[in-house]
């Protein structure tokens, strides 16, 4: 009798309980990688990337943060600029810098301000990480 009262007092243990509030209903696969490379050159006409991203590199290379690298394309009319926003620092054994992009809105299109981090490679192209709108200070 003994062992029947504990075989029903364990099978309560079994058994699951809803609780709402607690219990996230949204599944895993759900959760939204970062931006990437592609939210920065998707910002650009590819004729204005063309000319933007010698500009980021440059960017990214000067000695002190808060440089301005200016870019403009005549025959789009875009144009904006980079800012380096901090020191240096190593990712992926690359030298990288946190910045700002601002992209002036061409024929309807808004301006937009990015964030995000780059490492400069050769030549004038950039690896571009952690794209993101500004969310400012």
């Amino acid at each position: 009798m003994a062992l029947g009262a504990i075989c029903l007092a364990l099978a309560g243990c079994s058994i699951a309980i809803p609780l709402p509030g607690l219990v996230d209903d949204e599944p895993t696969g759900s959760i939204k990688p970062k931006a990437s490379a592609a939210a920065l050159s998707a910002a650009y006409d590819p004729r204005d990337w063309r000319l933007a991203e010698p500009a980021l590199s440059t960017a990214l290379r000067a000695k002190d943060g808060g440089t301005r690298d200016l870019w403009s394309n005549p025959e789009t009319g875009g144009h904006g600029e980079f800012v380096a926003v901090a020191g240096a620092f190593t990712r992926d054994g690359r030298s990288c810098r946190a910045f700002v992009a601002r992209i002036a809105g061409t024929a309807g299109t808004d301006d937009k301000t990015l964030q995000g981090v780059g490492c400069p490679r050769e030549g004038d192209e950039a690896a571009v990480y952690d794209v993101q709108p500004w969310t400012g200070l």
